[in-house]
C-alpha cells in the first residue's frame, strides 16, 4: 500500500436544479463530510452521475470544490468511452488542483481485449497524469460491463510506480481486492461498500470510496478510527453493514442518496438526471421511514 491516499472518502452525490449544477450546495457538503470524519472524495463517479455530466460541468466541479479548500482529498471522475475526452478531462483535472483521477475503463465496446485496455490506460497516463500525481482504475463492472484485469493493475504499477496509484474496486468481490492486496501489496486499493470496510482493511485495504457515505461517513469513520486504533471494529461494522443494506434496497444510489439529502439540508438543489429519475412519492416515504429506522 502506498498510503498516499487513505481513510473513508465519499462518491458524492452531484446537487442539480433541473439541468443546472449547483457547486454551493456540492461545496456545502463537503464541509460536513469533513466535519463527519470523510478524508476525502470522489467528485462525478457512478453516485455522482459523472457519464451524464458534459466536460465544462465536470471542470467547474472540481474547480469550485479545490477551491472550497475544505481539507479533503480530491479525486476527480474523468473516464468516458472518448481516449480524447479522458485525456482532456484528466488534464483539466490536475490543471484545476486536483489530487488524483479515477477513471473507468472505455465501457461502450465491451470486447475491448486485456491488452487494448492497458494501451487505453497507458495513453491516459503519459498524456495527462503529471509525475506528483495519481491516477487510480476504477473496476465497477455490474454497471461499465468492462471488467479491469488484477494482471492490468499490476502491470500499471510495474511501469508506473506510485504515478498508478491503485483501484477503485466496486465489484463487489472481496476475493478479488485480497488477491490483489496479496499480488500488489503497494497499491492502494478502496473497496467500494461499506458492507466491505472492515474485512477489507483486514487484508490490507486503504480503506473505503462508497456511495453510501453522504449519509453515512461518521459511522464509516468510527470503522475506520477504530481499526487503526487496534480495537475491536464488529460491532460498529455491523451497524454500518445494517444502514448500507437499506440504501441498497433503493436503486438508483444517485436518486434515494438525493432523497435523504434533500431532508438534511433542504433546498431544490437534489435532482437528477435524465435518464434517472428521482423515487416515487411511495418509494421515497417507505424508503426514508426505513432509513430513518437504522439511523
Amino acid at each position: 500500500m502506498r498510503g498516499k491516499f487513505t481513510g473513508v472518502y465519499c462518491a458524492t452525490v452531484t446537487p442539480m436544479r433541473g439541468l443546472d449544477v449547483d457547486t454551493a450546495a456540492l461545496v456545502a457538503h463537503l464541509h460536513a463530510l469533513k466535519a463527519e470524519g470523510c478524508d476525502g472524495v470522489l467528485l462525478m463517479g457512478t453516485t455522482g452521475e459523472g457519464p451524464s455530466l458534459a466536460l465544462h460541468e465536470r471542470e467547474k466541479i472540481v474547480a469550485d470544490s479545490v477551491a472550497a479548500n475544505t481539507g479533503l482529498k480530491i479525486l476527480a471522475g474523468t473516464g468516458t468511452p472518448s481516449l480524447p475526452e479522458t485525456i482532456a478531462a484528466t488534464r483539466r483535472a490536475f490543471e484545476l488542483g486536483a489530487d488524483a483521477v479515477v477513471v473507468i475503463p472505455p465501457y461502450y465496446f465491451k470486447t475491448a481485449s486485456e491488452a487494448g485496455l492497458l494501451a487505453y490506460y497507458r495513453a491516459v497516463i503519459d498524456s495527462a497524469v503529471p509525475e506528483d500525481k495519481a491516477f487510480f482504475a476504477y473496476h465497477i463492472p455490474q454497471v461499465s460491463g468492462v471488467a479491469v484485469p488484477t494482471t492490468l493493475l499490476e502491470a500499471l504499477s510495474a511501469e508506473y510506480g506510485a504515478r498508478f496509484a491503485g483501484v477503485k474496486d466496486s465489484g463487489g468481490d472481496m476475493n478479488y481486492a485480497s488477491g490483489l492486496m496479496q499480488t500488489a501489496p503497494e497499491l492502494d486499493v478502496f473497496v467500494g461498500s461499506e458492507k466491505l470496510l472492515l474485512a477489507g482493511l483486514k487484508h490490507g485495504a486503504a480503506g473505503c470510496i462508497t456511495a453510501g457515505a453522504n449519509v453515512l461517513a461518521a459511522r464509516a469513520a468510527a470503522v475506520y478510527r477504530a481499526w487503526k486504533l487496534g480495537q475491536n471494529a464488529d460491532a460498529l461494522q455491523a451497524d454500518l453493514s445494517t444502514a448500507r443494506t437499506v440504501l441498497d434496497g433503493y436503486a438508483p444510489a444517485p436518486s434515494s442518496l438525493k432523497a435523504l439529502l434533500a431532508m438534511r439540508y433542504g433546498g431544490d438543489s437534489w435532482d437528477v438526471r435524465l435518464p434517472l429519475l428521482p423515487l416515487s412519492e411511495d418509494q421515497g416515504a417507505e424508503f426514508i421511514e426505513k432509513f430513518n429506522a437504522v439511523r
